[in-house]
């Protein structure tokens, strides 16, 4: 059994204590930076937040008291412009910040960028992309000569999209990183027309994330350019592309010719079949109404229903429905349109 002598153990308390007794220091160290940090980001905010609105919107003359002197008054910033950006609409207003950024945000984020600390990184990349910093698209650039991670190519991304579409669309071409559709639908929704049209034109040769990205983003902005492209798309092999493509045609609402649609009443797919049922909604009933009967006896519970609140939505589709009541012998399709009538008139 090993002995330890008095001196030792009284040596090793002495020792612990003082690693303790320097941690506690640390920790009130950083405690009270903290503190001294928030105190002067909070003095700024009620100091100039008045001072930024007048600016920004009653056509105040700029002050130079609002340029920040260190990182505190650097982060009230990054609050105000952030605030104002999420719940404003206001071209003279962002045109301001980009102004501002750019010439007294620009080293501050700069010097971020070549942190060794990927939090401090990403919150420059996320920065020179919300306010729009184009002088840093060169430091940017460079930072692609480093380790990088996944989500700061991702940042990059966003930021050559807005400063350099051509840029963009070769550097997501490259095989540095892939990412889920969620996060190539926020990249697209970025591009002017003409660049996001240029993933049409090649459009098999992207993988699957990125063409359901696409298909997606087409739909959501709510472009009639993207029509044709899009019924281009129903003739294609993937019937995962087909139901998009008709749902995007469905977001965009409008349809200009029925004739691409018809095949898909009796497609062996139940979810194309709800999709044109959808579609139709567009169409004057007095031309859909052939198909959309077909639909209202299909084998599928929702293309049925569907079928049915389509035709209800037209101001002659009550009386429709009630004439196929009349004459039908379909047992599911009567109950559904019975359903949808009493709905519909009770709902009045």
């Amino acid at each position: 059994m090993i002995e330890l002598s008095l001196e030792f153990l009284l040596a090793m308390i002495v020792l612990l204590l003082t690693v303790l007794s320097v941690f506690m220091l640390y920790i009130f160290y950083q405690r009270q930076r903290e503190v001294l940090f928030n105190k002067s980001r909070d003095h700024y905010l009620k100091d100039y937040s008045q001072l930024w609105y007048d600016y920004f919107f009653n056509k105040e003359i700029f002050s130079v008291v609002l340029i920040p002197r260190g990182k505190p008054q650097v982060r009230a910033i990054e609050m105000i412009f952030s605030s104002y950006l999420k719940n404003v609409t206001n071209e003279e207003m962002r045109w301001k910040m980009r102004d501002f950024a750019n010439i007294y945000l620009k080293q501050f984020y700069e010097k971020e960028l070549m942190s060794r600390r990927w939090s401090i990184r990403m919150n420059a990349l996320y920065r020179i992309a919300e306010f729009q910093i184009e002088e840093l698209l060169g430091a940017c650039q460079r930072l692609e000569e480093t380790n990088y991670s996944k989500e700061e190519f991702f940042q990059l991304l966003k930021i050559y999209s807005i400063f350099q579409p051509e840029l963009f669309m070769q550097k997501i071409k490259m095989p540095n990183a892939t990412y889920a559709e969620s996060e190539y639908r926020r990249l697209f929704v970025l591009l002017e027309e003409d660049v996001f049209l240029q993933f049409f034109d090649d459009f098999t040769s992207w993988p699957a994330n990125i063409q359901f990205a696409v298909i997606d983003t087409a739909g959501a902005k709510r472009n009639m350019k993207y029509i044709e492209k899009l019924e281009q798309l129903l003739m294609n092999d993937s019937d995962e592309i087909k139901i998009r493509a008709l749902k995007g045609l469905f977001e965009i609402g409008v349809i200009e010719n029925i004739d691409p649609y018809l095949p898909f009443v009796t497609s062996n797919l139940w979810e194309v079949r709800l999709m044109v049922g959808k579609i139709f909604k567009y169409v004057p009933l007095a031309y859909t109404y052939p198909y959309l009967k077909q639909l209202l006896q299909d084998e599928n519970w929702w293309v049925r229903n569907q079928a049915a609140k389509t035709i209800a939505e037209d101001r002659d589709g009550i009386e429709k429905l009630k004439e196929f009541i009349s004459s039908s012998q379909d047992t599911y399709a009567l109950e559904m349109a019975q359903e949808i009538i009493t709905r519909k008139q009770g709902s009045k």
